[in-house]
């Protein structure tokens, strides 16, 4: 009996294949839960990171964040969704910040069931120019389900 492996979405299932005459039951194992939060936050993280890089990122900022988000940002103020230095003001169309970006050295600290903060190095590029920081998002997850940005900050190396 060798173990298959069974991609459902983003989780990875060995289901062990057995004889159908058998009387053992096919057994499966599942990831754990921090495996799953683990996954779940890189994912977001990543969808994070797709919007900065895109021509209008403030919709799908706005749509990842817990309503008192903090992003704070190299030589700007602290942003939030609401009051005198928004989110939505500071990205705003013609917006385009990075052509590409990698995340390096990523950790993913699982704080409780509900909450996880991502860490990294990030490098992404516009035109000839490169951009180096450190990063980190902590996540916090909503009643209905959704992981929601509570900070996001980037440090210049």
């Amino acid at each position: 009996m060798h173990p298959v492996y069974v991609s459902n979405s983003s989780i990875v299932s060995k289901v062990h294949i057995v004889d159908p005459s058998s009387t053992v039951k096919p057994s499966v194992t599942m990831p754990s839960m921090h495996d799953r939060i683990r996954e779940d936050l890189l994912i977001k993280e990543r969808a994070l990171w797709t919007a900065l890089t895109s021509a209008d990122p403030g919709p799908a900022i706005e749509k990842l964040s817990h309503q008192e988000v903090n992003m704070i940002f190299p030589q700007t103020p602290i942003l939030t969704l609401e009051g005198e230095n928004t989110i939505k003001d500071a990205v705003k169309p013609p917006f385009h910040r990075f052509d590409t970006y990698s995340l390096d050295e990523v950790r993913v600290i699982i704080i409780d069931l509900m909450a996880g903060t991502v860490t990294y190095r990030v490098t992404a590029t516009r035109g000839n120019k490169t951009y180096r920081a450190n990063g980190s998002t902590t996540w916090q997850q909503a009643s209905d389900g959704e992981w929601r940005i509570i900070c996001h900050q980037e440090t210049m190396v």
